[in-house]
């Protein structure tokens, strides 16, 4: 949807003004939005927290620390007396959270043994079902360990309504000496849709891709955890992409002691717990909008951010419409597209404005019936990432797991949701690890490149230290400590050129050899991008390489 220039600057107006009240949570006065929206500017360069993952190869990041995350599953769920979609939010998580036991339990059971589960803390995790890096694959280990710890669940959501962009994994092949790293596909391109709606298109290639993997890889890994995977990976008997990754890698968790479940977010999405906060966000379009561009805006101002995409674009406004944080596609049309909320008399109409409108009743409940008959007629209505992790964290997780860049984001989310709701959800913890694949290589440092390019610099403007003893050293040495003047100038700078080029003539070797060094650093450089990346799939490491290093990391 293209909008104005003035329709632009309006927006971007608006999302100044959210700041100053018109996101007030419910039941404050502008005032109160006013000074709440205030100290909470004031307040978060100090509280939003910055993280990066290790450099260190082995090492993770835990934030808060182990003790803490136990001691913080030890408690109670701590959401007061807010409210969503129609009535009180505990009543809501308690009926929400048995719901996505029973379905995960049901979905996992499909290929695994799942016994009883426990009545406990649920610790919660989400990625895209992708091949991902070992410092995602952490989280997963780290969610049994805490689960098992606290005597809870464990419980990883299969974040199928993002994109599935790529059907290739970046693989490390050539030699030591000149790696490089090629895409390796495990199926055909093609256009990029929710990963649940993402069948898989050539099955040859699917097949062959562990062979293809392993062949890339053998400079450096030997058994590749890919040739493992993928005999589960082509018994799964269906052909949606999402169960085809993720289903394999979970049972080999299962196998190596894991008691974690799984569930695709897609169930969770069409869940009655999830229609009662998308028809809070319907009922309360502007609120929700307002709450959202401000959040964002408070993020953007702590971080001195002036790009206005990051970390996320704003909701729009337009002709009487408002944008919503979700997303709605259908089994005809699988392209998510943005979904827009307008009150019209006593009803709430939506649209994607490119030409699906549906009307809804103006009632929790009646909103709540309508979106379920919408989605038995094939309609899909999913979350975008912050409404993703405010729905988990708020009505189902004692604890969610993040990665550095969802705990970005969730940062945002934690503004919004007090901003919308009146409540913060509870906390997250922040998790990622460095494990890089096991090649051994020499590697020079990037200290080592910036000395040898100096020294060519100072072969260039002060070969006398290369050559001391050279007559010109002592012609320049004559010039510099001759006092410059405006009759002297020209003759001083010509003479030190002259004494500089004298004595680079005779350093053309030890120039040969210092290029020859930092060419070779160069090299060794680039060569150590690729072969000590960190985000190399975990499907190229070999199986007890990766399980025991994991394994060590998220032992509590």
């Amino acid at each position: 949807m293209a909008a104005s220039e003035s329709q632009l600057r309006t927006e971007q107006r608006r999302t100044r003004d959210a700041i100053r009240g018109s996101g007030a949570r419910a039941g404050q006065t502008p005032a109160d939005g006013d000074r709440a929206s205030s100290e909470s500017i004031d307040r978060s360069a100090t509280e939003y927290a910055r993280y990066k993952a290790p450099a260190a190869d082995d090492a993770a990041l835990v934030a808060p620390g182990w003790p803490e995350l136990l001691d913080r599953l030890r408690q109670p769920r701590k959401i007061g007396d807010a409210r969503l979609g129609g009535g009180p939010l505990a009543k809501l998580a308690g009926s929400a959270r048995q719901h996505l036991v029973d379905a995960a339990a049901r979905y996992t059971s499909a290929y695994a043994d799942v016994a009883t589960v426990i009545d406990g803390p649920i610790v919660l995790s989400g990625h895209q079902p992708e091949l991902f890096h070992p410092g995602v694959w952490f989280k997963n280990f780290a969610l049994d360990s805490l689960a098992k710890a606290s005597g809870g669940l464990g419980l990883h959501v299969i974040i199928d309504s993002d994109l599935c962009r790529s059907a290739s994994v970046l693989t490390p092949t050539g030699s030591h000496a000149t790696p490089r790293r090629e895409p390796i596909a495990y199926d055909q391109r093609a256009a990029a849709i929710p990963f649940e709606q993402r069948r898989l298109l050539d099955q040859a290639t699917f097949e062959s891709f562990p062979a293809r993997v392993a062949e890339a890889v053998a400079p450096f890994v030997a058994d590749p955890l890919v040739t493992h995977l993928w005999k589960h990976a082509t018994a799964v008997g269906c052909d949606c992409v999402s169960a085809l990754l993720s289903t394999p890698r979970h049972k080999l968790e299962r196998s190596w002691g894991s008691h974690t479940l799984e569930l695709p977010f897609s169930e969770v999405a069409d869940s009655e717990g999830f229609r009662r906060l998308a028809a809070e966000m319907f009922l309360r379009s502007e609120q929700t909008a307002a709450a959202y561009n401000a959040a964002l805006a408070e993020y953007r101002l702590a971080h001195g951010l002036k790009n206005a995409a990051q970390p996320l674009p704003d909701l729009h406004r337009q002709d009487g419409w408002v944008e919503a944080p979700l997303w709605v596609w259908s089994d005809a049309a699988p392209t998510r597209r943005p979904v827009y909320v307008r009150p019209i008399a006593n009803t709430i109409r939506l649209t994607d404005r490119q030409g699906w409108e549906a009307t809804l009743p103006a009632d929790a409940d009646d909103v709540v019936q309508a979106l379920t008959e919408l989605r038995a007629r094939g309609v899909k209505l999913r979350s975008r990432a912050l409404v993703t992790t405010l729905y988990c964290r708020l009505a189902l997780a004692d604890l969610f797991l993040h990665g550095i860049g969802g705990a970005k984001y969730d940062q945002v989310t934690d503004r919004f949701a007090e901003r919308l709701l009146g409540v913060r959800p509870p906390e997250h913890a922040t998790m990622t690890a460095t494990l890089r694949l096991p090649i051994e290589h020499d590697a020079p440092s990037e200290a080592d490149r910036r000395e040898l390019a100096q020294m060519l610099r100072d072969l260039d403007y002060h070969p006398e230290r290369f050559a001391p003893d050279h007559e010109a050293a002592a012609e320049k040495q004559h010039w510099i400590e001759t006092e410059k003047t405006p009759d002297n100038a020209a003759e001083r700078h010509t003479a030190i050129t002259a004494a500089n080029r004298a004595m680079a003539e005779s350093l053309v070797d030890r120039r040969r050899e210092i290029e020859h060094r930092l060419a070779t650093a160069t090299a060794g450089l680039r060569a150590a991008a690729v072969l000590d990346s960190r985000e190399h799939s975990f499907c190229l490491f070999s199986a007890e390489n990766i399980y025991e290093r994991l394994s060590k990391l998220a032992t509590l």
